[in-house]
């Protein structure tokens, strides 16, 4: 036997994706055992939501198989909490029982975000449970997996739809797009928002080859698959469910109707991610091109001038803190906005408009870059914004951008998620 082959034999145990995925519950099971099967409360921003979800999960199973479509005062669609009764009813719907179930959905998660790395962007499978462990300990993600609330049982949906997505790119098929239309009506109608699906889904149709009648039963699938959320929106009269709170929100004159202040609050988390994530050989490729092509270079500033013109005229608002989880941490503030406003909202749009200018040529990375694109313009249709909102999605987003660069990862790239990690799961030190 040559070395080589006994080297490859001692690595594949290493290499073993069943041996990754039990390496992705680890992070879940120290809280649940550290917090004694979750019957503790786990540190999480807007955890205190939890008692007006976990009390729509016990309406749900009291009228359990019924949906409760409206009426239960939450901004969330009826499957989520549907789903939440249905697996937690055999152990007689408590709190710590709804708690793990939320928990199970958050390993899910990444566990199919770890096959999207793998097995549809071709990443090395160390690297590949590298991204889905920052995606784990990622702070709005995992301290939402501990509580009865609606984000990370949506979230198993959404990255569900997207390796569906990826899937049908790689090998086209009807049932793959049939899949696709399967969880997007499931997403949609757990947080109407996922709608932003359909924008990746569209461009993967339009863009794979393949003869018209297929390209048109493709598009009638996807159809379908927003049929269960137009019906809910016939329903209820509109895109939240009856008796709904208002949600207070006061917005700025130049946000009022476009809602400007949530797309730029969402560019500043992509500014954030962009540093830790983006390949250090593209970023090197885009400053060669600046320097190279002097309207390329221009199209990038534009956008980030226009950022952080907003940002000068006041379309922040009262925010005074852009990193919630160090939000006890005094920041600087420049015209009344926060100094990490000046910073990452403009470098946020700098790195989305190179993404657009530069990513769409392969496939795989154009329904990436349609993804970011559909998140980000989905934040403006809520009357609030939380970082929770779109900071997961995001997150996901870079990690396969990442892989999907065609350019040779580096040991500093490496080291930059590491330090991702590290400094994830610092920020809850600050909380317990």
């Amino acid at each position: 036997m040559t070395s080589e082959a006994a080297s490859g034999r001692r690595a594949a145990p290493i290499q073993s994706r069943w041996l990754h995925f039990a390496a992705l519950a680890v992070p879940f099971l120290v809280v649940i055992v550290a917090w004694h099967g979750l019957r503790g409360s786990f540190p999480a921003f807007q955890g205190g939501d939890e008692v007006i979800h976990f009390g729509i999960v016990r309406l749900a199973a009291d009228r359990w198989p019924r949906l409760l479509l409206g009426g239960y005062g939450a901004w969330s669609g009826p499957l989520v909490y549907w789903l939440l009764a249905t697996f937690s009813l055999p152990f007689g719907t408590t709190l710590g029982a709804v708690r793990l179930v939320v928990t199970a959905c958050a390993w899910g998660t990444c566990v199919v975000a770890y096959m999207i790395f793998r097995d549809r962007l071709g990443a090395r499978p160390l690297d590949a449970l590298g991204l889905a462990l920052l995606l784990a300990v990622s702070p709005f993600f995992l301290g939402q997996s501990f509580h009865v609330l609606t984000d990370n049982p949506t979230w198993f949906f959404v990255v569900l739809a997207l390796e569906r997505c990826l899937a049908y790119v790689e090998r086209p098929g009807l049932g793959k797009i049939a899949a696709f239309a399967a969880c997007l009506a499931a997403a949609t109608t757990m947080r109407q928002i996922s709608i932003w699906l359909a924008l990746p889904a569209l461009v993967a149709v339009v863009s794979v080859p393949g003869d018209r009648r297929q390209k048109l039963a493709a598009l009638a699938l996807l159809a379908l698959g927003l049929v269960p959320l137009a019906m809910l929106l016939v329903y209820w009269g509109g895109p939240l469910p009856p008796a709904t709170a208002s949600s207070g929100a006061v917005e700025t004159p130049v946000a009022a109707g476009y809602r400007i202040r949530n797309l730029l609050l969402s560019l500043g988390v992509t500014g954030v991610y962009a540093v830790f994530l983006v390949p250090g050989a593209e970023l090197h490729a885009w400053w060669n091109r600046v320097r190279r092509e002097g309207r390329w270079a221009v199209r990038l500033m534009a956008a980030a001038v226009v950022a952080l013109a907003l940002v000068a005229v006041g379309s922040l608002g009262t925010v005074t803190s852009f990193l919630t989880l160090v939000s006890r941490l005094s920041f600087p503030t420049v015209g009344g906005a926060s100094l990490l406003f000046w910073v990452f909202v403009p470098l946020g749009a700098l790195v989305t408009a190179a993404l657009l200018w530069t990513r769409l040529s392969d496939v795989r990375s154009r329904v990436l870059v349609a993804s970011l694109a559909g998140v980000l313009l989905s934040a403006m249709a809520n009357p609030r914004w939380f970082e929770r909102y779109v900071d997961f999605p995001i997150l996901l987003l870079f990690c396969a951008l990442a892989l999907a660069s065609g350019l040779a990862l580096r040991r500093s790239d490496r080291e930059r998620w590491l330090l991702a990690g590290v400094i994830a799961v610092a920020s809850f030190v600050l909380l317990l």
